[in-house]
């Protein structure tokens, strides 16, 4: 190690030698700290903005997600009781025949006016049968033909479930008007 000697001039009232022998002195090691200090700052202010990124986007993808069954059960709701009280099914006579020779259930005698035999057939059929042919396997359903007579079928849900849809609709029934509500509905797991 060399050993660093100056002279001093008789204006200078301090004579100062270098701390290091490489000539960084205290400023140098007091940048460097500030340097240190102002990295993990920044670093810091970066895993806050990148926090708050991820976790916009994963309340924006569970959104969407949740949106999206709620259409879709919505889309399948709708378009079972379209199916129920606008169609006469397939076979048209398919109240008369074995459930496992049905294709379409329709519950329609003529426009707007329900079938008290094809209601009763649909609500005598097994309900993994009616949700077959209804297309609605991921979801469970409940009918209830409120009217003349109240006809039930599927499953009145117990509990709270996670969605559910209810689609209505007026319909004559045995000469009178009678209201169809269909619920469509998942249950939490």
């Amino acid at each position: 190690m060399k050993i660093f000697k100056r002279k001093c001039s008789a204006e200078q009232s301090e004579c100062r030698a270098p701390s290091h022998p490489s000539g960084i002195g205290s400023r140098a090691k007091s940048r460097g700290q500030s340097s240190l200090i102002d990295l993990v700052i920044g670093f810091f202010i970066f895993a806050l903005i990148l926090a708050s990124i991820m976790g916009t986007i994963n309340k924006n993808t569970k959104d969407f997600t949740r949106n999206s069954e709620i259409d879709e059960i919505n889309h399948d709701s709708f378009f079972s009781v379209k199916e129920l009280t606008e169609t006469k099914g397939f076979p048209e006579n398919w109240e008369i025949l074995d459930e496992n020779s049905v294709e379409k259930i329709g519950l329609i005698e003529r426009r707007n006016t329900i079938s008290e035999d094809k209601v009763v057939a649909f609500s005598n059929m097994t309900y993994s049968k009616t949700k077959e042919l209804l297309k609605i396997e991921g979801y469970d359903y409940y009918f209830v033909l409120n009217g003349v007579d109240n006809i039930t079928a599927g499953i009145n849900p117990v509990g709270q479930t996670k969605y559910s849809i209810i689609t209505k609709r007026i319909v004559n029934y045995k000469g009178s008007e009678a209201e169809i509500e269909f619920r469509l509905y998942e249950l939490w797991e």
